[in-house]
């Protein structure tokens, strides 16, 4: 398995395909097969480098770092392990919010940025999800977190218009806390942590590479006045609205997603 150490943590990593480097990095709690879905896609054109954030997957679980500004670290570190000088930058999400801190510290390191249902800061509903979030992890049962966590990642008109694809999503993750293979509750609670601390407000303007924000309409986390507000503050950058697709956009409207991000890819090489 490719493991490199970068930042004093262990990273598990992938890379497919051929071209210049794409960086992918995952939302809160989820491993690098985060962006499967688009890798069969980008691959043909990108080197895509899939990665595990610490605390979650096969990556280190540590107690502290969990910060937007220290996980971009970690992600410089990767980029400096695997000799890549510059890549083209993507994130869900918190990975999103680290790809923010990348291109406003690191602007020579990031050659285009494309932030997928993410966000500059946390608003009250954003802070009390998460707060919840932290609570559930440390004191309820798993079953409780698959419940709270997809039952608030879909807005009401996605919910009533695919009951049976959101029970199923509830039903995969409870899955996920069976067995060795169990989320690290240190880790996704410091993934939650690490998305209350996040503010980037103040320095959008600081963001100059070509950049690419979508959201969607019936996204409850980071809904479409997140993405708006990024939007305002990152001079030159370009915003799709995807009519009713949820948080998990990547997944949940992937075709018409994915072929709207590998276009923009493509214009930036």
């Amino acid at each position: 398995m490719p493991f490199v150490a970068a930042n004093q943590v262990d990273t598990f990593y992938r890379s497919m395909g051929e071209g210049p480097p794409l960086l992918l990095i995952a939302g809160n709690g989820m491993d690098h097969t985060c962006f499967d879905e688009q890798l069969r896609q980008f691959a043909p054109y990108f080197t895509c480098i899939v990665y595990d954030l610490r605390g979650v997957g096969a990556s280190s679980i540590t107690v502290d770092g969990y910060t937007t500004a220290g996980m971009a670290k970690d992600a410089l570190a990767l980029l400096d392990a695997l000799g890549i000088e510059s890549a083209h930058v993507g994130g869900y999400s918190l990975g999103g919010a680290i790809g923010q801190e990348l291109a406003i510290c690191a602007p020579k390191r990031v050659k285009s940025l494309s932030l997928y249902a993410s966000y500059d800061r946390p608003d009250p509903y954003l802070r009390l999800r998460y707060d919840i979030l932290v609570d559930i992890v440390e004191h309820a049962m798993p079953a409780m977190w698959a419940l709270f966590s997809a039952f608030s990642a879909f807005g009401t008109d996605y919910i009533n218009a695919n009951e049976t694809t959101v029970r199923n999503e509830i039903a995969k993750r409870a899955a996920r806390w069976q067995g060795d293979s169990a989320p690290s509750r240190t880790g996704l609670i410091g993934h939650y942590r690490a998305i209350l601390s996040h503010d980037t407000s103040a320095r959008l303007d600081q963001i100059r590479c070509p950049t690419w924000i979508a959201v969607g309409t019936d996204d409850p986390v980071m809904p479409p006045s997140y993405a708006e507000r990024l939007h305002r503050g990152i001079h030159g950058s370009t915003l799709d609205i995807f009519d009713g697709s949820p948080h998990r956009i990547l997944n949940f409207n992937a075709d018409a997603f994915t072929q709207k991000a590998l276009a923009f890819l493509l214009a930036q090489t």
